[in-house]
């Protein structure tokens, strides 16, 4: 047994000494690593500006090397940057053209992720016919779209929109299936996304009490996967929920208080500005 043992040793050293190092990234590549990981990182970080130069050097580096693939990732996320910088005309252009070399590509998947961030571009922008277009042209094709978290991630897109214009039944239908689907597919932020997106429905229904509640599952939700931004917007809503419906409104204070202090630490001072809002009127009831 030990002869054995120890011949079986001595070929796995032979081994080890034979096996080739790696071969050495060549440094253009490293580049476009670099700087697409650091712009990642600002992006998770919620540093809008700095992740949108990191993001166009990015661009830069992959359309040197003719790297598709990655030039298409790139122009995404460096238009979702634009997005958040509130320059929409610049992020639909980019979304735009990354769209185009991924239909080139026939990477469809990526195709319908172009498509799913400008419906939310259009969706802040002023002109409503435009997103009403780009639905219809959608619909058109979303039959052939199996992929479950994409499709989830439309529907849930498209029950918005009809949240927005009044549609309520549509849009209780449409997050319905994207909630089937998110959990189909176990995909927890998907669904605790869908959970706040049906307590909006519900105020806008004038449904406040049945609102907090359903504000009060997502808070829990997100809470659970230590999400900084769907936590804050959930206590936003079940605060603004409460106030409504004029109960518990120590809880409500509280609520709006924190998300206020949490959305300036998250840089989004348009929602920091509703909480505070909110809270004045609260003084008055």
């Amino acid at each position: 047994m030990s002869r054995v043992y120890l011949f079986i040793l001595a070929t796995a050293l032979i081994g080890c000494r034979s096996a080739k190092p790696p071969a050495p990234v060549p440094a253009p590549v490293a580049v476009g690593q670099r700087d697409a990981d650091q712009a990642a990182k600002l992006s998770a970080a919620g540093n809008w500006s700095g992740a949108a130069g990191s993001w166009e050097r990015a661009v830069s580096d992959y359309r040197l090397l003719n790297d598709r693939t990655n030039e298409a990732i790139a122009l995404h996320n460096l238009g979702e940057a634009k997005e958040q910088l509130g320059d929409l005309d610049a992020a639909r252009r980019l979304l735009e053209e990354a769209a185009t070399i991924n239909s080139t590509l026939k990477a469809d998947d990526q195709w319908w992720r172009n498509q799913i961030a400008l419906l939310q571009v259009e969706a802040k922008g002023s002109q409503t016919n435009a997103l009403r277009n780009r639905f219809e042209r959608l619909d058109a094709r979303s039959g052939n779209l199996k992929n479950n978290n994409l499709r989830a991630l439309y529907v849930n897109e498209r029950g918005l929109w009809h949240s927005r214009d009044g549609e309520f039944q549509k849009a209780g239908s449409d997050f319905a299936e994207a909630m089937r689907l998110f959990q189909g597919a176990n995909n927890g932020p998907g669904t605790a996304t869908v959970m706040a997106n049906q307590a909006l429905l519900l105020e806008r229904q004038g449904n406040f009490q049945a609102a907090a509640g359903k504000w009060q599952e997502a808070l829990t939700r997100f809470e659970g996967m230590a999400n900084p931004v769907g936590i804050a917007i959930s206590m936003l809503g079940r605060g603004r929920s409460l106030q409504q419906a004029k109960q518990n409104l120590d809880e409500a204070r509280d609520l709006l208080q924190r998300a206020s202090r949490n959305f300036r630490v998250l840089h989004q001072q348009g929602e920091a500005k509703e909480a505070d809002e909110l809270l004045q009127r609260l003084k008055a009831i």
